[in-house]
């Protein structure tokens, strides 16, 4: 068996990090046949990929030692499957590396022997409230995307699709760091699972789980410093189900956890200017800045508004925002109606 990995893939934590390795230039077959499956035990699920690994029994017995209470109404096999996926394993390769192998595989023969697994754990998934529609991340180093995913563009990622909500972790040393060439993936999710009450980390990573054959398209892109790459995704509901639900009854439009989204008043266009939007805790800014020819010399307004109702999103590539001082790398999130937003 190969288990060797590029360089860029031995990072610890790399579930997060694997996005590349997702097939954007083919269609692959519908997963199918594992929701037929009876649900069993973890150790009876992982038995048919026991191979692939070299003590998957300890890490299974670990997972179920540390799931005996666990959240959601869950199962403790079920909450054990989802610690085992978050687990980074003393031996590589990790449980979640495999398994990803093998969802982005086209053939489909190859994903035949993780039916018991999937069956239990996208079982466990779907227990799962789905979060209210917020924005995620995950991302690579070292890798510029933004030419495969060109704005309009629609795509499918087939992987089990780990995402964090929180941007600082991202940019830790341990994942993508503060500095070089990156990629940075801004998820407005519909259908997340938080599994932070089920993972290996807990709290630490505020992990958010994209079901396999999530879909997307490409609202915007940005450029806010050099070797930063930030691309905006929206999940949207696929016209085709791809990946069937665990039990005919179950469905990713659950009742959503208690998360409360940022939203934003619509305000009108302005003519030869650009808008920057600047998130503080209890209010929002609008701050016009002048054409390019007058910036040395004239200062910018800054207007308050409300935050009252959400507003549609209406990106446009030709809108670049300008780098305002001391506003730290990575903190220029998404654009909102033409607007390009940056975080404080």
């Amino acid at each position: 068996m190969e288990k060797t990995l590029q360089p860029q893939k031995q990072l610890r934590n790399s579930r997060y990090t694997d996005v590349c390795d997702e097939p954007l230039t083919r269609m692959l077959s519908p997963i199918k046949g594992y929701e037929s499956m009876p649900v069993v035990p973890l150790e009876e699920a992982v038995s048919d990929v026991s191979n692939f690994f070299d003590d998957i029994e300890g890490c299974v017995n670990e997972a179920k030692r540390n799931c005996k209470q666990p959240a959601n109404g869950l199962s403790q096999d079920e909450s054990a499957s989802i610690y085992l996926y978050t687990m980074e394993f003393d031996i590589e390769p990790s449980l979640y590396k495999i398994l990803n192998k093998a969802l982005r595989a086209e053939n489909r023969n190859k994903l035949k022997p993780w039916f018991p697994f999937l069956k239990l754990f996208l079982t466990a998934l779907y227990k799962l409230p789905s979060c209210a529609p917020q924005p995620v991340w995950r991302g690579i180093r070292d890798v510029d995307l933004s030419g495969e995913y060109p704005i309009g563009k629609k795509i499918f990622w087939w992987g089990v699709s780990s995402c964090t909500r929180s941007l600082d972790i991202l940019e830790s040393d341990q994942f993508l760091g503060k500095h070089g060439t990156r990629t940075l993936f801004l998820i407005e999710c519909k259908h997340g699972k938080s599994v932070e009450s089920h993972s290996c980390f807990k709290n630490a990573e505020r992990e958010v789980i994209l079901i396999p054959g999530s879909y997307f398209v490409v609202i915007g892109q940005l450029n806010p410093a050099v070797g930063l790459h930030i691309i905006h995704l929206e999940e949207i509901d696929s016209p085709i189900t791809f990946v069937k639900p665990p039990f005919e009854n179950f469905s990713l439009t659950s009742k959503p956890i208690q998360n409360k989204p940022t939203t934003f008043k619509q305000h009108p266009p302005v003519q030869n200017g650009n808008h920057v939007m600047l998130v503080k805790p209890k209010t929002l800014a609008v701050q016009y800045s002048p054409p390019m020819k007058t910036l040395g010399s004239a200062k910018p307004e800054k207007i308050e508004t409300s935050i009252n109702e959400p507003h549609s999103l209406v990106p446009d590539s030709h809108i670049q925002p300008p780098l305002k001082p001391k506003v730290p790398e990575g903190k220029y999130y998404l654009f909102r109606n033409r607007v390009p937003l940056v975080a404080r």
